[in-house]
C-alpha cells in the first residue's frame, strides 16, 4: 500500500500545472478544442473514475507513456489543462496581450473591455477565451463587454 501511495505522489501534478480543476472542467464544458496530448501533459481525471487515486483526481496527473497508450478513454473523459500556446491560439486574432503585475496575470482582448485576471498565465488566458466565447454568443450590440476576474 505504501508503494502505491509513493507512485501516486510522483504522478500527481501538485505544483506542476497552473490551472485549477474547476477551470479545466469549465473549458471542457464550453467546448475548448482538444488536441492530442503527449507524455508529460497535465490533466484531471474524471471524479467518478476509480482507476485514479483520490489525490490524482483532485490534483491532476502528469501523463505517462503507459497512460497515453492504455488510458485514452480516461484522458478523453477527464479535464484537459491546455498549454499556454494552445490557449492563446484559441483566442485567435482577438488576443491582444498577457502581462503580470506582482502576482496577478492579466490577459487582454483587442475588443474593448474584455479581459481576465488570474493567478497564472494559463488561467488568465483560459478565462479570456471563455469571456470571448460568451461575448460572441451575445446578439445585442455592445453587450459583449465584460471582465472575467478571479
Amino acid at each position: 500500500m505504501q508503494f502505491n501511495a509513493l507512485i501516486s505522489s510522483k504522478r500527481s501534478a501538485v505544483g506542476l500545472g497552473q490551472m485549477k480543476r474547476h477551470l479545466a472542467k469549465e473549458l471542457k464544458a464550453a467546448g475548448f478544442p482538444l488536441s492530442a496530448r503527449p507524455v508529460g501533459h497535465r490533466f484531471y481525471p474524471d471524479e467518478r473514475n476509480d482507476y485514479w487515486s483520490k489525490a490524482e483526481r483532485e490534483l491532476g496527473v502528469i501523463l505517462t507513456a503507459d497512460d497515453v497508450q492504455n488510458r485514452l478513454q480516461d484522458i478523453k473523459d477527464g479535464y484537459d489543462c491546455p498549454p499556454l500556446a494552445d490557449l492563446i491560439d484559441a483566442c485567435g486574432d482577438r488576443f491582444a496581450r498577457l502581462y503580470v503585475e506582482k502576482t496577478l496575470w492579466t490577459a487582454e482582448s483587442k475588443l474593448p473591455g474584455i479581459y481576465a485576471i488570474a493567478d497564472s498565465p494559463e488561467e488568465a488566458v483560459a478565462k479570456l477565451w471563455l469571456a470571448l466565447r460568451t461575448a460572441n454568443s451575445r446578439q445585442e450590440p455592445g453587450a459583449g463587454e465584460q471582465a472575467a476576474n478571479r
